[in-house]
């Protein structure tokens, strides 16, 4: 998927047409499908779109760890978030479910 190739509309219209096709049983595919939305949603200026997405990434993944590329995408949603708006009430909430997730690793 190209969620960073520049072209965030086209990241997103993928990451959206990956998810309608990803089984619900495959969660990884369907969580890293979703970090990837969240990033070229991010990548359009829509942050706080993205932060809810992004939190989508802990509920589907219920819990169990983040395996290593998806720990990177998140990592990158959490920088690129508090480049964009680090000053706002959902950043500051992103960051204390990221701090309680990222613990559980």
């Amino acid at each position: 998927m190209q969620f960073n190739s520049g072209r965030p509309v086209h990241a997103e219209a993928m990451a959206h047409r990956a998810l309608a096709k990803i089984p619900t049983s495959f969660r990884r595919n369907k969580a890293l499908a979703t970090a990837q939305l969240a990033l070229a949603q991010l990548h359009q200026g829509e942050a706080e779109q993205a932060t809810l997405t992004a939190s989508n990434v802990f509920a589907i993944m219920d819990g169990d760890p983040l395996p290593g590329r998806m720990r990177t995408l998140i990592g990158d949603f959490h920088r690129g978030l508090f480049v964009r708006a680090s000053s706002t009430a959902y950043a500051r909430d992103w960051a204390d479910r990221m701090r309680t997730e990222w613990s559980r690793a």
